[in-house]
């Protein structure tokens, strides 16, 4: 007679799981919330966005089980999706309360807002203004500290198109804070 195994997963492999979750977090988690600050620009946003980020890896991780040299792409686009998610909120939000307070302020003064709010230095401020490829970039090179293959498979190009785009976004980014147009 043979016994059939359940589908439960027994409590070493979920044991091993969490340990490679935890070993993957403690190594990103610094580069993700970096990340996350230049996306929605203040500190609140960003630990809110990057633990929603973060949480919804964990609950991927279990059943996806990410090769272990493409997870550090595979949990930053996560992070970016997670990030575009609250960005577009943040929008619908002002919006209504635009609305409700019969305020007629443009969809941009909620960006200037958020940017007001925020903490940050001259340079994500200039980077705020930039387009949202170009802060992805930029975020996943220099606070992600990404190569520019795993930039590469997050954005969907290759990794020379990434090294292209990323330079360039770094040239538009130093051109702006030098008060340049």
């Amino acid at each position: 007679m043979q016994v059939s195994r359940t589908s439960k997963p027994r409590s070493d492999e979920v044991a091993s799981e969490a340990l490679a979750f935890e070993i993957v977090y403690q190594r990103l988690a610094g580069p993700v919330y970096r990340f996350c600050l230049t996306q929605v620009g203040g500190p609140s946003a960003a630990e809110e966005v990057a633990a929603d980020a973060w949480a919804a890896a964990w609950a991927a991780f279990e059943r996806t089980h990410p090769a272990a040299d493409g997870v550090d792409a595979w949990v930053f686009r996560i992070v970016r999706n997670k990030a575009k998610n609250h960005l577009r909120s943040a929008r619908r939000r002002f919006r209504l309360w635009a609305a409700l307070t019969k305020e007629r302020v443009p969809v941009a003064d909620a960006e200037v807002k958020v940017i007001e709010r925020a903490e940050a230095a001259a340079a994500l401020t200039s980077l705020q203004t930039m387009r949202p490829r170009e802060r992805a970039l930029i975020g996943l090179r220099v606070c992600s500290d990404l190569s520019f293959a795993e930039i590469g498979a997050v954005m969907g190009c290759s990794e020379a198109a990434a090294r292209v785009a990323t330079h360039r976004a770094l040239l538009r980014l130093r051109t702006h804070m030098e008060g340049r147009p």
